[in-house]
């Protein structure tokens, strides 16, 4: 048998390298790492995120953070222009925007830590995820607009999750937010020092790994679900839900004893 071709395997070991994979058990750490690039993604840095998610798909909690001092400075500019070139461009909008519903479908919770820049393609993952901590160095915008576009995925995902005039804010002015604006417009839901984040992220992971799995997976389903629902159908909803979950697991019977005997777990005071 050859020997294998000494760049190929290079080439392979970049491209696992795109995106880091750390198992720790019941949830997982997943990395950008493109620092020379801030963490901006390319085609190949797209579908090994994408093939990420099917590798932590056992875990009940993702963070997703980047290398260096960027989160993710959105898609790679240089491959985009040649993309357009070459007629390819919807392509990889698609592609993206698979990611983009692929974590949202997920059945782990997903926590942005939001480690530097955050731009276009970036805010946009951060609106994807479920929840999102953000340091206190963090910058999140939009800036299409100053490219004369508008923001395909950040537009509709900033609309979708902030209040309409902050999101008008982001899209029309093209303005990047600190992480303490970024908290006030509700775009993250905690500000911490750099050096705290991913221990801080890691915390809540840890948390949500503690929880019944059936639990966890129908609860974000269920959040996505009202999202859009009136209040009257947004309360029929969930106790339909909470239904299927009771048949699905004897967590919500065994918790509900634990609680009645005394114990009590997060969130259920003293």
């Amino acid at each position: 048998m050859p020997e294998p071709d000494a760049r190929t395997e290079a080439a392979k070991t970049r491209y696992e390298d795109l995106v880091l994979v750390e198992d720790r058990g019941r949830y997982a750490v997943l990395t950008i790492n493109r620092p020379e690039k801030r963490n901006a993604m390319s085609q190949d840095a797209v579908r090994r995120l994408r093939e990420a998610l099917v590798q932590v798909r056992d875990k009940q909690a993702v963070v997703l953070t980047g290398v260096g001092p960027a989160f993710c400075a959105g898609m790679d500019l240089k491959e985009q222009a040649q993309l357009i070139g070459e007629h390819r461009y919807s392509q990889d909008v698609r592609e993206w925007t698979t990611v983009q519903s692929e974590i949202r479908s997920h059945p782990a919770v997903f926590i942005a830590a939001v480690n530097g820049y955050a731009l276009g393609g970036g805010s946009t993952l951060i609106h994807s995820c479920d929840l999102a901590i953000a340091a206190e160095s963090a910058q999140i915008g939009a800036p299409e607009m100053g490219f004369g576009g508008f923001p395909t995925q950040a537009g509709p995902s900033a609309v979708k999750r902030v209040a309409p005039k902050h999101a008008a804010e982001l899209i029309l002015m093209a303005r990047r937010v600190d992480a303490r604006e970024a908290f006030r417009m509700a775009i993250v839901n905690k500000v911490v020092p750099d050096e705290e984040l991913l221990s801080e992220a890691i915390a809540w992971a840890e948390q949500l790994a503690g929880f019944n799995p059936v639990a966890l997976d129908w609860g974000k389903k269920t959040i996505q679900r009202m999202e859009n629902l009136s209040w009257d159908d947004a309360m029929d909803y969930c106790s339909i839900t909470s239904q299927i979950t009771s048949m699905k697991s004897t967590a919500s019977r065994e918790g509900i004893d634990s609680f009645l005997q005394g114990n009590r777990g997060v969130g259920q005071g003293a």
